[in-house]
């Protein structure tokens, strides 16, 4: 027989039980603690029962698992985790006691020493807080609150037939339907879900969450092509995916390998090929590294888009990371613009990031920009560079007061020229939209900026700092020669590092990451509290500012670029160029061939891929081809059973944004009402017993976190409260 898992009790199903699905437990575990501290357990049985499912263990999940290699490095530090509740949090009462340690407090209570803000730890490290604190929520769950796991996966999600005789007709639209985007409860009392696993356990709960995470994506056409390329002719393709579950194995030593992406996905990748190869990177002077080679690393081409990694985060033991107060970009502000007294009442911003934000944004960007140019390298200014804090305070002061179409002159300034640049594709129209409007005191800022900085260099220039290589062009890829993209990317990493060394207070280009750090937690704060518009959030902060900012501040850590520096000067990496193209060498093909039955010989697989890059000449080719770059993480390409089964279903559907011009485009994310997130069906129906987390949350938030940061009041945190007292009301 199947095994089902029934109670008496009210059971609810988490299913994904990762850094998401564990701030869920801990809140309902918290809260029920609370309304069933009468229930007595040993007379009366649970009082609930929480369900986990997940093939992972509980809390590190498959991202955070602790057998991976310890080389694996996280792209946040210590001091930045946790998954519990602090005093910050607005849900806690000021007598509540915070219910666990935040990663770093158990760090320190561990005997950990390194510093908590400078500190990159390792992904396993991270797993073992994650396991921890999930001990510690089930240790500390009263006896009417069972936990069970499930080592398995959820297959599918369905509602079984409802048995009140009282329930209103099927058909009743007034009891079974809810508008899209509200929140409302049906008059109806919803039946009890059932969750099939892989297993054949089946689980019938009172309410299900889903926080599934990164799952299984669908490859596009192109990939698809390239696999069955690689296939036939003996080659390798490894598709997008976590780096840590790729068959690394597979490239052989000497393998000459084209890598599409310079992301975090690759530095991971980067470790796997060097550090857990047996390579060695011994230090030298001023943080660069010399590489030791075992003999057992493949050669690695690197491309991408834009040709270079993301810049280094300049957080290092000398400088960690600190919060920049900003200046211009302040809730105040935002409110000013929208003409409210607060952005706590009632009433929406509904701000333009573009019209609006941005020109904030670039107020502080500049101003921490200038500030540190005076301090680090005065002779860079002609006269008192008081003058530039001057235009740009008055600057804002015009944009907070002057804001209507009439004002702003897109095709007049030159404001664009500050921020980053679309594709060259777009059109000049395309371009002003992008970049966004700004009044008419752009004109004297630029005539300040010029006269009091004279060389073009020395003054900030966000396209320049994001796009280096464009308009270049490389005669040679090879090391040592004259116009050679090899030396242009050492001189590149060689500067990056330097520069993040130095630190926020030590270099004007770094001092625009801790600006951009606090800009987007505010930004995102404003998203969730619904004060931006949403076509804004997508066309504008999704179309490219997301992009922007993951540039400059979603890079590796210092010690990963000198790591990059090091292979390239031992000729185990080379460089691609940016808009790299992949095409199939079906000559290399033909020759590699066998019959069938003759293995194929040993050594390095044949070179049946070619990549060339616009901006330099010739072409690397190579036998394996690994995909890099992070999944979209679009629900529409799901591949899983249980998401893919219940989209096909109309169970869940994609969320969808209705355009300025009336024409309506599809989300990554799922269709969900506000917190506490319940699902939305294809028909446009309120499900009031189904809930989803995590990063199918993107249609309504924006860069979501792996899981919370210590003292902000974390709007992971929030969720997950709210999604509990959601669950708890209907039990």
């Amino acid at each position: 027989m199947t095994p089902t898992a029934r109670t008496h009790a009210p059971a609810v199903a988490i299913i994904g039980v990762g850094p998401r699905g564990l701030t869920v437990l801990e809140r309902l575990v918290a809260l029920a603690a609370k309304r069933f501290a009468d229930h007595s357990a040993e007379s009366e049985g649970p009082a609930l029962t929480i369900h986990l499912i997940d093939p992972y263990p509980p809390g590190a999940g498959i991202v955070w698992r602790t057998d991976q290699p310890e080389s694996l490095l996280m792209n946040t530090t210590i001091g930045e985790q946790t998954v519990f509740p602090d005093a910050s949090c607005s849900f806690l009462g000021a007598d509540d006691e915070p219910p666990g340690p935040s990663m770093a407090e158990w760090y320190l209570a561990a005997g950990g020493s390194d510093p908590l803000d400078s500190t990159f730890p390792s992904r396993t490290l991270y797993g073992r807080y994650l396991r921890d604190a999930y001990d510690h929520v089930r240790a500390g769950a009263p006896a009417c609150i069972e936990i069970v796991e499930h080592r398995t996966k959820a297959e599918s999600v369905i509602d079984l037939p409802a048995m009140d005789l009282l329930v209103p007709d099927a058909d009743s639209t007034d009891s079974h339907t809810a508008a899209p985007g509200t929140d409302s409860e049906p008059h109806a009392p919803a039946p009890e879900q059932l969750v099939r696993c892989q297993d054949g356990t089946t689980i019938i709960a009172s309410a299900v969450v889903l926080a599934v995470g990164h799952i299984p994506s669908a490859q596009p056409e192109e990939r698809a092509r390239l696999a069955a390329f690689a296939e036939l002719g003996g080659g390798v393709y490894l598709p997008q995916g976590l780096p840590a579950e790729a068959p690394v194995a597979e490239v052989a030593p000497g393998d000459r390998v084209i890598v599409r992406g310079m992301g975090l996905n690759y530095f991971d990748l980067q470790t796997l090929f060097t550090h857990e190869r047996g390579g060695r990177f011994v230090p030298l002077n001023e943080g660069q590294l010399r590489y030791q080679p075992s003999g057992l690393e493949p050669h690695l081409a690197l491309g991408s888009r834009r040709g270079i990694p993301y810049r280094s985060k300049p957080i290092s033991h000398e400088h960690p990371r600190s919060d920049w107060p900003l200046r211009y970009f302040t809730r105040d502000n935002v409110a000013l613009l929208a003409g409210l007294d607060d952005l706590d009442g009632d009433r929406f911003a509904e701000a333009r990031f573009n019209d609006q934000l941005w020109p904030l944004i670039l107020a502080d960007l500049r101003l921490a920009y200038y500030r540190t140019l005076s301090q680090v390298r005065p002779e860079a200014f002609a006269s008192d560079p008081g003058r530039l804090r001057e235009a740009i305070a008055e600057a804002v002061s015009r944009h907070l007061t002057r804001r209507t179409w009439q004002e702003t002159h897109p095709a007049q300034t030159r404001e664009h020229e500050s921020a980053p640049k679309p594709r060259a594709s777009a059109t000049a129209t395309e371009d002003a939209a992008r970049q966004g409007r700004v009044t008419r005191e752009a004109f004297a800022w630029f005539e300040i900026e010029e006269e009091l900085v004279p060389d073009p260099a020395d003054r900030m220039s966000l396209h320049a700092l994001l796009n280096p290589l464009e308009g270049e062009l490389f005669t040679s890829r090879e090391p040592g020669e004259p116009d050679s993209l090899h030396e242009w990317m050492l001189d590149f990493l060689r500067t990056d590092l330097r520069n993040s060394l130095a630190g926020p207070t030590g270099c004007p280009e770094k001092a625009l990451f801790p600006v951009l750090w606090q800009s987007r937690l505010l930004l995102k704060e404003l998203i969730v509290a619904g004060h931006i518009d949403r076509v804004s959030i997508d066309m504008e902060i999704c179309g490219w500012f997301e992009g922007f900012v993951s540039g400059i501040c979603d890079g590796p850590p210092p010690q990963r670029i000198a790591e990059l520096l090091a292979l390239a000067e031992a000729g185990i990496v080379s460089f691609i160029g940016p808009d790299m193209r992949i095409e199939e060498n079906t000559a290399a093909l033909e020759s590699s061939r066998t019959d069938g039955s003759t293995p194929r010989p040993q050594g390095p697989r044949p070179e049946i891929f070619t990549v060339t890059s616009a901006q330099a000449v010739g072409s690397i080719t190579g036998g394996v081809v690994i995909d890099a770059a992070s999944p979209t993480n679009s629900v529409a390409r799901a591949a899983d059973v249980l998401l893919h089964g219940m989209l096909e279903r109309g169970q869940l559907t994609a969320a969808r944004l209705t355009l300025d011009d009336g024409r309506e485009k599809s989300l990554n994310g799922l269709a969900l009402t506000p917190r506490p997130y319940r699902t939305i069906d294809v028909e446009g129906r309120v499900h009031p017993r189904r809930f989803a987390l995590s990063i199918q949350l993107s249609s309504m938030q924006w860069g979501l976190a792996i899981a919370a940061n210590p003292g902000v009041d974390a709007a992971t945190l929030n969720d997950s409260h709210a999604a509990a007292e959601a669950i708890l009301d209907l039990l």
